[in-house]
């Protein structure tokens, strides 16, 4: 599932122009057409084809034919106060002058203006289509046609608002009501990518009123649902997605199944078990075959990742072979993999498809917290951040209040954990007035996580068992099947040190048998180290050692480095010395590396008491920075010019200079081109690894 950015700066730049500007009250329209009367033909017309274009077709269309500044056709216009030369320049004194000048003529010369637009255009398709647009009286088969081309243009270079644009103007044009129907569909998939829900549902209901195929219908179906999971009303949803699946199961499985594909990840946010059910129940109904093998995969991962995981992990390679080509397939791969517990492959996954998105383009849109929480676990921390950045960009643009939620949990539990615990508590707090926790159970136990990791991160073990305490039922259950169980070990060790042993045995036993067989190594690993944690100090050490056993938990560098500690204090309180040092070392480098301060504090503390010589290590530089400052200096260090910068984070080219220049100092630089040197040092320093 894909979800991309609301608007990027590229639509900006090719967006389509109106038929005209928008017509004025008729007061002022009144006004500024008196104006016009007696002025010359010529300078009407030059008038009227300013008003008909806009800013992109004036870089082409004055040296094809519109009079240029220094033409006599505009003293008459100036003289009138409608225009104001600058130099080689000619604008409207005023964009109500536009207006005016536009909605005074007839509708005739409007469509000779756009005509005449068309022909200086005849080298810019995508304009020129525009103005045939713009000119036509009524439907029009080849100008549906380029503005059909015009979309495909648009969609390959990113465009997806101009190409849903086209493509809704296309239809409008279609003599066939079928052809309309079937472009309406098109303008549906591709504005789905521009996060406007109210569009979308716009388009899909145009569709289902000029047809009724069942396969145009069925796809209108699965356009407004790929979209509509991303809110947070995830009950009317999942209700609308899964009544629609199972309407479709016999006459469409395959738009079923793409159905299904959107429940599966509204099941996901919400948590809730009866949509696990109706899924499986929906699932059995749709015939199994080949090509329908990756998104029956996807169904079964998202909604119930611990159903017979060694099966879905072995096709995963095949799966990420297959989208090797398609970057949207293969975060679809990452995503299944990150929710199987296979990280690595989950990052090697969401890299890829990143250095294959030209002008960075669509954002992961269904789970797209899979990606930031992906790299947390892998251990990197800042690539995290700025995942999360973007996603909080693009979701607040477009209104995701839930989105952005997803994004601001994960922020907060790597600001706790690097010891920022007022601005983690702050943002955790933020997402949950943004949720409803019935309605959003993922996004309630994230920020129950940040929130716990804060308060430990503080020393105050009681309130961060509180918090981690919620992301399980009164009785003790996960309070949801994937989010919950990387607060076990978490539970645990604030659970001894405030008191709460019993109740913590309880809620980790019961969480350790739902998996059973089909828990992950690292699950395993977790469950074992909160096994260790509250075991009874005699009985502790198998359990530690079973949490560090698999080599392949090193691909987990923090979850490990914990474990290491707590090994490390329970040798020691043991009187075994000695072989407390190794892990401890261990474990305050990765400290280090990762920049977790207050676990820094503690491995140090730990350290001198076994007798270690500890000292302070330079900080990251970059750590110093905010996530969108960070952002901004990677990509600079990249060769990307301001403009090239502001486009990729919506930002203006001036504000990133500003935060540039604010940079600098902080980072111990004067120029732009010891920026290369200095990531390329501070990714050295880090250790960043595959």
């Amino acid at each position: 599932m894909e979800l991309t950015r609301a608007a990027t700066a590229h639509d900006a730049a090719t967006a389509p122009p109106p038929a005209g500007p928008l017509p004025l009250t008729d007061h002022l329209e009144r006004i500024f057409a008196a104006r016009l009367h007696g002025l010359p033909a010529s300078t009407t017309r030059a008038l009227l084809l300013l008003a008909a274009m806009d800013g992109a077709d004036a870089v082409i269309a004055v040296p094809a034919g519109l009079p240029r500044a220094e033409d006599e056709a505009w003293l008459p216009a100036e003289q009138a106060g409608l225009v104001r030369r600058t130099g080689r320049d000619v604008r409207f004194r005023h964009p109500l002058v536009r207006s005016a000048v536009y909605h005074a003529a007839s509708l005739d010369a409007q469509r000779e203006a756009h005509l005449a637009l068309a022909e200086m255009l005849r080298d810019e398709p995508d304009r020129r289509a525009w103005h045939l647009a713009a000119a036509c009286p009524g439907p029009d088969a080849a100008v549906s046609a380029e503005l059909a081309r015009t979309a495909a243009r648009a969609r390959r270079r990113g465009g997806h608002a101009a190409a849903a644009k086209a493509l809704q103007r296309a239809a409008e044009l279609a003599p066939q009501r079928a052809d309309g129907a079937r472009l309406l569909v098109e303008a549906a998939a591709a504005a789905v990518f521009t996060g406007d829900i109210a569009w979308v549902e716009e388009l899909a209901a145009a569709a289902r009123a000029r047809t009724d195929d069942v396969t145009l219908l069925a796809s209108a179906a699965v356009q407004a649902g790929r979209l509509a999971v991303l809110t947070g009303r995830h009950g009317v949803v999942f209700s609308r997605l899964a009544d629609a699946a199972e309407e479709l199961a016999v006459s469409q499985p395959a738009a079923a199944l793409d159905l299904l594909a959107g429940a599966a990840v509204v099941r996901f946010y919400s948590g809730d078990d009866t949509q696990r059910r109706r899924i499986q129940d929906i699932l059995r109904r749709l015939p199994e075959d080949a090509a329908s093998a990756g998104l029956r995969t996807w169904v079964r991962a998202v909604s119930d990742p611990f159903d017979d995981r060694p099966r879905l992990v072995r096709l995963l390679p095949r799966l990420a072979a297959e989208a090797a080509a398609r970057p949207e397939q293969l975060t679809t791969a990452g995503i299944m993999a990150w929710l199987l517990d296979e990280t690595p492959q989950a990052v090697r996954a969401f890299d890829e498809a990143f250095h294959r998105w030209e002008l960075q383009g669509p954002l992961p849109e269904g789970l797209g917290g899979a990606v930031a929480w992906a790299h947390v676990e892998r251990g990197r921390w800042g690539q995290a951040r700025e995942a999360c950045a973007r996603t909080i960009a693009v979701g607040r643009a477009a209104g995701l209040d839930h989105a952005v939620a997803c994004a601001v949990t994960v922020d907060a539990t790597v600001l706790a954990f690097q010891g920022d615990t007022a601005t983690a508590r702050a943002q955790a707090e933020d997402a949950l007035t943004l949720v409803d926790p019935l309605e959003s159970r993922s996004v309630h136990v994230y920020a129950r996580r940040a929130l716990g990791a804060a308060a430990a991160a503080e020393g105050a073990y009681e309130s961060a068992y509180d918090q981690l305490r919620m992301a399980f039922t009164a009785d003790g259950a996960p309070v949801h099947y994937h989010a919950s169980y990387p607060a076990l070990a978490e539970l645990a060790a604030a659970a001894v040190r405030c008191g709460r042993r019993s109740e913590a045995v309880a809620i980790v036993e019961r969480s350790a048998c739902a998996p059973a067989d089909n828990a992950s190594p690292r699950l395993r690993a977790l469950i074992s180290r909160a096994r260790g944690l509250l075991a009874d100090l005699e009985d502790a050490e198998p359990h530690f050692r079973a949490a560090l056993a698999d080599p392949a938990l090193e691909y987990w560098p923090f979850e490990r480095a914990q474990t290491l500690l707590d090994l490390a204090e329970w040798l020691r309180r043991r009187r075994r010395i000695a072989e407390a040092r190794g892990p401890l070392t261990e474990a305050l480098e990765v400290f280090r590396r990762l920049g977790a301060r207050p676990w820094i504090e503690r491995a140090r503390a730990e350290s001198r008491a076994a007798g270690l010589d500890v000292t302070d290590s330079t900080p990251d530089a970059l750590a110093e920075l905010s996530p969108q400052q960070q952002q901004i200096i990677r990509l600079a260090a990249r060769g990307l010019t301001n403009r090239e910068i502001g486009e990729r984070l919506f930002l203006s080219p001036r504000t990133v200079g500003s935060h540039l220049y604010r940079s600098f100092p902080k980072l111990g630089i004067t120029a732009r081109s010891q920026l290369r040197d200095l990531i390329e040092g501070a990714l050295t320093g880090a250790g960043h690894q595959e």
